[in-house]
């Protein structure tokens, strides 16, 4: 039995992609011309720069951005004992139900709290 042969299902793609982009060598080149430059009369001291207006990329709808991303903030890291991160938890966890609140003091913020406190004490002394 002779197999007739039949282009792979590869070369079918390949073919069919060829159909859709041209070659290198088929697109043209568009040249670009110089912008024009305007002289002004005046002296350079009295043309003033217009100030560059600082645009805000638009941010997309979702989550508002976190502590991790935003500049200001940098991570640290400290060993304290288990039962004591535990306790703390539980802690901000019931002030929490407490306060009927969806979402509570974090340990970062906690954390960030009493250091300021402790700052300010330092300060003053």
């Amino acid at each position: 039995m002779s197999k007739s042969k039949q282009p792979s299902m590869f070369q079918a793609l390949l073919d069919k992609r060829k159909q859709v982009e041209p070659d290198k060598e088929d697109v043209a080149t568009v040249s670009i011309a110089e912008p024009e430059i305007e002289v002004h009369s005046e002296s350079p001291a009295a043309i003033q720069p217009e100030a560059p207006i600082a645009v805000q990329p638009k941010r997309k709808p979702g989550r508002p951005r976190g502590r991790r991303s935003d500049p200001e903030y940098t991570q640290i890291s400290a060993y304290v004992p288990l039962d004591l991160y535990l306790d703390i938890q539980d802690e901000l966890a019931k002030n929490k139900r407490r306060q009927r609140k969806r979402t509570g003091l974090t340990v970062s913020e906690l954390a960030e709290n009493l250091l300021r406190e402790w700052l300010e004490k330092q300060k003053s002394d």
